[in-house]
């Protein structure tokens, strides 16, 4: 059942992180010099001007000149600091010739970004690529951005386990009063797994988020310069600094946090009695212990109905027997109990918790407005998604370990216990995640039709439907399974079967969830995705046409439409007719003609485009070059409510 259902989570997950068509956030308005600008004299330097922060590395912006060679020099900068403007000095003494200006940045949430422009100095002949091409060379695979939303899906599976292990350690099981060691090294082991997939997770997010920004594939994006650029992003910050965190979380399991100091035992005298003494478990006891209700050792004493290694005959010899044989017993439950060594559990708890961090300081919502509600919640989700989640995982793979090492009669009342006080941490966990998933969902999807429009809407699509099911999974068994457990009194049977199998879909859910978080946080949130001014690029014929709606809103618009010639990067001026329409066929709204005017070289305006249904629109526009040609493209634009 777990192998078949692991592989229906891998066939979602693969289809859950493959990668969206576009992942930007921030814009390009315009450049210096300004796009098929033509000079008289070469310019020192190129300027571009975004929306918002950007950061360049991995050779972020390049100059070509009409042979293919790069003509900039020195590293990209922010003129006057200010983080919206990106440039990049040129090479002394350029002669007359037509560049090409490209840039690769990264905005604020971490998402590359590129594309380029073409300008002339004199007299310029054709570059020898086209822009498309140069920026082709540096574009990096679709797996690879397939690959980084996996690596977070794993990094924040990191973080539920390791954390939601040990929050059930310390709320669900040490109030049982029970010490058992194989629980503990099964514990241990999950612990261990947690820290080596989130180590080993960051490390490849920062490679991976290199080779994405740099347009390389993964092993060139390994390079030790590579990575030392991606360490001075954001991006790179955050998870560098969360793979330094799990480092020290493997360091401190390795002083065994979670071991009761001076139990070197195989079992702890709750497990079984010793031959030195102790009470042993219903149905069990040592040579030297007191036996319970329905068995006795060799030396306790045997209860009412059934005899043990006395004589039927020797009820006195019994009766004078019993105080020596109960005083082992009586030592063993007035013996302090072992204790927690409290610096070591504060040094695991302490960075396990500040990973609670990373999924905002590397996504999304430590820099989309408003910060100061979406960080706190995505702060929230993480713990609750971590106490839940990661409560389930030991239920399900550590907790047999406990159970399996007491007595029959035993298993059920721990069980029930433990599921118990699970049962009663779960509740409020769950209703954390709801709250703080559907105050993030409000704020960043922004509309309900963006649910099904965008990717990133479809994903918090997915994480609604998943998380009914777990809300209805986990009333189930606090109703029903839970109180059944309690009125049992002989083995869990059929109830712990049941139990068992409903955990386990659990962990898949969950498991899906985390799956749909990664996709989350390489997606565009649905609001910056349809917040205007909306621009995109498309190729009709022989030239890349760039279109820019503003404010992309209910209502008119204005619509620039710029041509540029994709072999140099001039102004496309061969056009003979440009007829642009908008429809939204899930509206029904049949295409609606729009009217572009002539504004300059290349350059078409629609000056109040009506478009009065939020949703997605299909455009389509249609450049004739002849009385015979004429080439036609169609791409979508987000207009918001």
């Amino acid at each position: 059942m777990v192998r078949r259902a692991l592989a229906l989570v891998l066939v979602l997950l693969a289809e859950l992180v493959a990668p969206a068509s576009a992942l930007a956030h921030a814009t390009l308005q315009s450049t210096l010099p300004e796009r098929g600008q033509k000079l008289d004299a070469a310019p020192k330097e190129v300027v571009f001007i975004f929306d918002e922060s950007v950061e360049g590395a991995f050779g972020a912006l390049r100059v070509f000149d009409a042979s293919g060679k790069e003509v900039q020099t020195g590293e990209a900068f922010h003129p006057d600091n200010r983080g919206e403007r990106i440039a990049i000095k040129l090479k002394p003494g350029l002669g007359d010739g037509t560049y090409t200006a490209t840039y690769r940045v990264v905005s604020a949430d971490g998402h590359p970004i590129s594309s380029g422009f073409v300008f002339t100095v004199g007299e310029g002949a054709a570059p020898a690529q086209s822009l498309d091409e140069l920026l082709g060379s540096g574009t990096s695979a679709p797996v690879t951005n397939t690959a980084l939303a996996i690596a977070r899906g794993l990094q924040y599976s990191a973080i539920a386990l390791g954390l939601g292990a040990l929050i059930f350690f310390l709320v669900c099981w040490r109030p049982v009063g029970r010490v058992s060691r194989p629980f503990t090294a099964r514990l241990e082991k999950l612990l261990l797994v947690a820290g080596v997939v989130g180590f080993v997770s960051a490390l490849l997010a920062v490679i991976l988020q290199g080779a994405i920004g740099s347009g390389e594939s993964f092993w060139n994006a390994a390079r030790p310069d590579v990575f030392t650029e991606v360490l001075g992003t954001r991006f790179g910050r955050a998870w560098g600094i969360g793979a330094a965190v799990w480092l020290v979380v493997l360091a401190v399991l390795a002083t065994r946090p979670l071991r009761e100091a001076g139990n070197g035992h195989a079992s702890a005298p709750e497990d079984a009695a010793g031959n030195g003494g102790g009470t042993a478990p219903a149905g069990d006891t040592g040579n030297g212990g007191a036996a319970p209700a329905g068995r006795a050792g060799n030396g306790g004493a045997a209860p009412a109905g059934r005899a043990g290694a006395a004589p039927t005959g020797a009820l006195a010899a019994t009766a004078l027997a019993a105080p020596a044989a109960a005083a082992p017993a009586l030592a063993a439950a007035t013996r302090p109990r072992p204790v927690l060594s409290t610096p070591k559990l504060v040094a695991l708890a302490v960075p396990l918790f500040a990973l609670a961090l990373l999924p905002s300081l590397g996504g999304h919502t430590s820099v989309q407005k408003p910060v100061a509600v979406l960080m706190p919640m995505n702060v929230l989700h993480v713990l609750a998604m971590a106490a839940w989640l990661g409560g389930v995982a030991v239920l399900v793979l550590a907790l047999r370990a406990a159970t399996a090492s007491v007595s029959p009669e035993e298993r059920t009342p721990l069980l029930a216990t433990v599921v118990g006080r699970f049962s009663t941490l779960a509740g409020p966990a769950l209703a954390v995640l709801l709250i703080s998933g559907s105050v993030q969902g409000i704020i960043e999807v922004g509309r309900f039709g963006a649910l099904l429009d965008t990717p990133f809407g479809r994903s918090v699509l997915i994480k609604i439907a998943v998380a009914l099911l777990i809300v209805a999974a986990g009333a189930y068994n606090r109703q029903k399974l839970v109180p059944a457990l309690k009125r049992l009194t002989g083995s869990p049977g059929q109830t712990g079967v049941l139990l068992r199998r409903i955990l386990v879909a659990e962990l898949v859910l969950g498991v899906i969830a985390l799956g749909a978080t990664g996709a989350l946080s390489s997606y565009a949130p649905s609001t910056a995705q349809s917040a205007g001014p909306f621009s995109t690029t498309v190729n009709v014929g022989p030239a890349r046409v760039e279109v820019t709606v503003d404010p992309a809103r209910v209502g008119p618009n204005e619509t620039h439409v710029y041509l540029f010639d994709r072999k140099t990067g001039a102004p496309y001026e061969a056009t003979k007719e440009l007829r642009l329409t908008a429809e939204m066929p899930s509206k029904q709204i049949a295409k609606i003609t729009l009217e572009p005017n002539v504004a300059g070289p290349g350059h078409y305006v629609v000056n109040a485009a009506s478009l009065g249904v939020a949703g997605d629109w299909t455009m389509e526009i249609t450049v004739r070059v002849s009385d015979f040609d004429e080439y036609t493209s169609k791409f979508e634009v987000p207009i918001d409510g």
